[in-house]
């Protein structure tokens, strides 16, 4: 996996919400597919297991949010799921924008963290083993 730099980052966040503002101002329905990601939130609800492994698609449409707002970081809007849920998709996990028309397809390349583990070292890992068997036999 390719280590981005902050530019690199920061210009694929600004050129996700351009498209988004772009889709949003000229669009009436449209769809982001957005890829799982540890900021990505929905409310209480979270993701299934299967939009962990393949996306999740949010509808953007006339009746489909609420109390939309966006900044340089994230989308964030109220979406209802069974219930109203608020929505934080932050911009790195957007792997593309599609409207309902097929007019228009564009896919991103989405930036993966990588979190750091913790690696725990056992007891075995720490012990020096010294082989006393070769100096043995150099004396027989």
């Amino acid at each position: 996996m390719k280590n981005f730099t902050k530019e690199e980052i920061q210009y694929n966040k600004k050129l996700k919400k351009s498209m988004f503002e772009v889709l949003i101002e000229n669009v009436d329905t449209f769809y982001i597919h957005c890829l799982d990601h540890p900021d990505l939130k929905i409310g209480e609800r979270g993701l299934t297991d299967v939009e962990k492994k393949e996306g999740i698609v949010f509808v953007i449409g006339p009746y489909s949010y609420k109390d939309l707002s966006w900044d340089d970081n994230y989308i964030s809007c109220e979406m209802n799921f069974a219930k109203w849920e608020k929505v934080f998709i932050p911009y790195e996990s957007i792997f593309r924008f599609f409207d309902k028309a097929g007019h228009c397809l564009i896919q991103f390349l989405v930036i993966e963290i990588q979190e750091k583990k913790e690696t725990k070292t056992s007891e075995e890992e720490k012990v020096i083993k010294i082989d006393f068997t070769k100096k043995q036999k150099e004396k027989l």
